[in-house]
């Protein structure tokens, strides 16, 4: 006998009894689930040899399962013998474990699925922030394979839970063995078994949906009433599933029941030292009690029978809890941080507490979510790096002023429009739910430019009233989530009525302004973000503030203005191939007419930026930092879209951030990359001898630094000073050729120009990042040409350098940086 055929639930349903007038029913269905029972031991051993790194759960697991229903329906719940014996098959099949999903091809088919690779990319990412390399997916770490079968099992668990009770697979002579051996129960039963295994995982709201209407009757020889009720099961599966806490928290002992209420209770107290495992008892307690609640009030209204347990006793106050799950040497105090007003808090730190105020940030944060959408859909679709369109459109209506952002991506489901875009903190982009949805989509090398699951709401900057229509690329419908007061009401959920409908598959947003001057603001061209000391201000068109807000987007980007009249203001990925004069016109401060002439000046110095593998990760020049100051010339976009300005060149790099307000990035480029071009700047400034509006570019010292910051050859550009002398390095390594010390100072070189012996290097005039890029490397990059010149290595002059901060003119009143280069003495090898 196995052990849960002592359970009082087994001894009712399927047990032997006296005088039964369905007894041949009872022993057929009771001879079958034993069958069943054994055939999955054999299966059991098939899965473990085909995954041996599979976690195995233990042989117990079904009676522990069997032993928990039959305490929470209790003695007087009616189950019928079919149903008992779908349930204990659902058991079986729960118990196999999502190694059933992987037969019998194994883990070598397994790795040939989307599920695998998708799976193994999201451990890849999860673990690095990063998207995977070819070489990681081509061959994974131990670690990864593990993880990637382990994930990629559970969703072809829960994807093809119908088939599971069909399972069929070789013995070992060959012979076609099933897990329902029975072919009438089999067909009868089979797909709804497996469905039931892997319902644990819905919400209770899910599982109501999904078997409410579920009912079967049971083939012959069974009675006509032993009709299956699929949401009583799938009911009690799932509350035992979430019993089977205890067997995680060793302390805990098993629950018995109190009038309606779980008890629980511990051998031993948790000490001191064991606090974190009592909160995490206190926590799995509470879900406990949650889910019970929420199962009783579903099988309350749906008119069926009501569980006996229907909660946890104290699992709502740790205190109490602690009179018999019980504590030693320390109170449990539940002190954690409690918000009571949550809409509040979201508007809040997800608006313009986070954003500052800047009215643009909404705007920014529509297209970044509209452009997501367009690339995962390329991405799953195998579109176009060009595909796809984002159109904005500005009106007026009854309503007020109104901005409008459309896409042709992906398209939300009303799952999606109601959890996930409403879930503040937590990306669509970065739950399971995607995997299960597009299937592929994490291994196409999908990186979404949103991560953080709180843009979304900075729309409620502009005002309370909002309109999402979207329509899911695979699907007809197109559903409508309205918000009438913001955060603070339940918006509305409804199908789309005839003339709203979308054409294709995509989204749009409408946000109604409340307030007049965010318009008024978003469009005043403010010289001060780029130029501390200037306060002006003038006008700019929408399509401009457009250009402004993703300057490098991948996505052809529309604006359609309220006569209906489209402008094509950005064309995907155009940013690479613009003429330069108009990329800086997109980036910069176009309304000051400095602006436009330095613009036109700078513009034929403009060279891209190539990374190891020759794409394009940016266009820029270097400009001075008097000129820089002077516009707003230079940005780095994340997502294509502003990230932060740079007044460290002009023109635009991509980058990437890792900051929810997106408002600062890191550029892609390295190092190697920025020496490579800055070398060909240097020789470009060279031959640049003109001058523009007063400043003399023959000077260019600043250039020539800025060119050294970055790993470049300055070639003829001047680097620094010496005697009141501008200096090359060729100059310098002249200089220090027949000499045993070489001193660089930084600073100005006016105060010091009596030093003939000294070389001034003014790290500052190569600009604020520049110089510090300066100030740290300058041994190992003047050292080069030192080195060179003392005929020894590099290694050996820098480490021999001497840093010090040092006061040349005591009237200065300052300290300069100080290197002093030495001869090192000559090795004999």
């Amino acid at each position: 006998m196995f052990d849960h055929e002592r359970t009082e639930l087994w001894k009712r349903t399927l047990g032997e009894r006296a005088g039964d007038p369905a007894q041949a029913a009872r022993a057929y269905l009771r001879e079958q689930l034993r069958r069943t029972w054994r055939s999955a031991g054999q299966l059991g051993e098939q899965i473990r040899g085909a995954y041996p790194d599979l976690k195995s759960h233990g042989a117990s697991r079904v009676d522990v399962l069997w032993q928990r229903v039959d305490l929470l329906l209790g003695p007087e719940f009616p189950l019928n013998p079919a149903e008992a014996f779908v349930l204990g098959s659902a058991f079986i099949i729960y118990d196999l474990g999502v190694g059933l999903a992987g037969l019998p091809g194994g883990e070598a088919g397994l790795r040939k699925t989307r599920e695998w690779r998708d799976a193994l990319a999201t451990c890849i990412r999860r673990e690095t922030d990063r998207a995977a390399t070819p070489g990681e997916v081509s061959q994974p770490t131990p670690e990864y394979a593990r993880l990637a079968t382990e994930d990629s099992l559970q969703l072809l668990a829960a994807k093809n839970a119908r088939r599971l009770g069909l399972m069929q697979w070789k013995g070992p002579g060959g012979e076609a063995l099933h897990l329902l051996e029975d072919p009438a129960l089999r067909q009868q039963f089979g797909e709804f078994i497996g469905e039931l295994a892997y319902s644990h995982g819905l919400d209770v709201a899910e599982l109501g949906r999904a078997f409410s209407a579920r009912r079967i009757e049971a083939p012959a020889p069974a009675p006509a009433d032993w009709t299956v009720d699929g949401l009583k099961l799938a009911a009690a599966l799932r509350t035992a599933d979430t019993l089977l806490v205890e067997e995680r928290r060793r302390k805990l002992s098993r629950p018995t029941l109190v009038h309606d209420r779980l008890l629980y209770t511990t051998g031993e107290p948790f000490g001191r030292g064991e606090a974190e495992m009592f909160w995490a008892c206190f926590e799995a307690l509470r879900k406990i009690d949650r889910d019970l609640h929420d199962v009783d009030v579903l099988l309350s209204l749906s008119g069926r029978p009501r569980f006996q347990a229907r909660g946890v006793v104290d699992a709502d106050d740790a205190a109490r809890l602690a009179s018999h799950v019980k504590t030693q040497g320390w109170m449990p105090v539940d002190a954690r941080v409690h918000v009571s007003d949550v809409p509040s808090l979201i508007a809040q730190i997800g608006g313009a507490q986070l954003y500052r105020k800047d009215p643009s940030v909404p705007l920014r944060e529509l297209i970044q979510n509209a452009a997501d959408a367009i690339r995962a859909r390329r991405a799953l679709a195998g579109l176009s790096p060009d595909w796809g369109s984002i159109t904005v459109r500005v009106g007026r209506d009854s309503n007020g002023r109104w901005i409008e952002v459309a896409d042709t991506g992906l398209g939300m489901t009303p799952r999606v429009l109601t959890r996930h875009l409403l879930d503040f903190g937590t990306s669509y982009w970065m739950t399971e739910d995607v995997r299960r949805d597009y299937p592929g989509l994490a291994a196409s090398g999908f990186v979404p430019a949103g991560r953080f699951g709180i843009g979304f709401f900075s729309v409620f900057m502009w005002g309370d009233r909002l309109q999402i229509f979207s329509r899911p690329f695979q699907d007809q419908a197109t559903h409508v989530l309205e918000f009438d007061n913001g955060l603070g009401a339940h918006p509305i959920l409804r199908l789309a009525e005839p003339g709203e409908q979308l054409e294709e598959g995509g989204s749009r947003v409408r946000v109604w302004l409340s307030r007049e001057r965010d318009w008024e603001q978003m469009l005043l061209d403010r010289s001060d973000q780029w130029d501390h000391w200037s306060e002006s201000e003038e006008r700019i068109t929408f399509a401009e503030l457009l250009g402004r807000i993703a300057p490098t987007l991948d996505v052809t980007l529309k604006l359609e203005d309220k006569s209906g009249q489209v402008q094509t203001v950005i064309e995907a990925n155009d940013w690479q191939t613009l003429d330069a004069t108009r990329l800086l016109r997109r980036i910069g401060n176009t309304a000051r007419g400095i602006n436009t002439a330095l613009m036109e000046f700078l513009a034929p110095m403009v060279r891209p930026v190539l990374d190891a593998n020759g794409q394009c990760i940016g266009r820029i020049c270097i400009a001075s930092g008097a000129m820089q100051r002077w516009a707003g010339l230079s940005v780095i976009t994340a997502g294509g879209l502003r990230a932060r300005y740079s007044r460290e060149f002009t023109g635009t790099l991509l980058g990437s951030t890792d900051v929810a307000t997106r408002d600062d990035a890191e550029p892609l480029a390295l190092r190697e990359d920025l020496a490579r071009w800055a070398t060909e700047q240097a020789r470009l400034w060279e031959r640049y001898q003109l001058s523009f509006e007063g400043y003399e570019l023959h000077k260019r010292l600043d250039i020539g630094l800025a060119v050294l910051s970055c790993g470049g050859e300055p070639g003829g550009l001047p680097i620094g000073y010496r005697g009141g002398t501008p200096i090359t390095l060729a100059m310098l390594q002249e200089f220090a050729g027949d000499r045993d010390e070489v001193t660089l100072v930084d600073g100005s070189e006016r105060s010091v120009r009596k030093f003939t012996e000294l070389v001034v290097v003014p790290c500052h005039e190569a600009g604020h990042t520049a110089a510090g890029r300066l100030l740290v490397h300058l041994p190992a990059l003047m050292g080069v040409y030192i080195s060179r010149a003392w005929g020894v290595a590099l290694q050996d002059v820098v480490a021999g350098v001497e840093v010090s901060e040092k006061e040349w003119m005591p009237t200065d009143g300052r300290k300069r940086r100080t290197w002093v280069f030495r001869r090192p003495a000559v090795r004999l090898h």
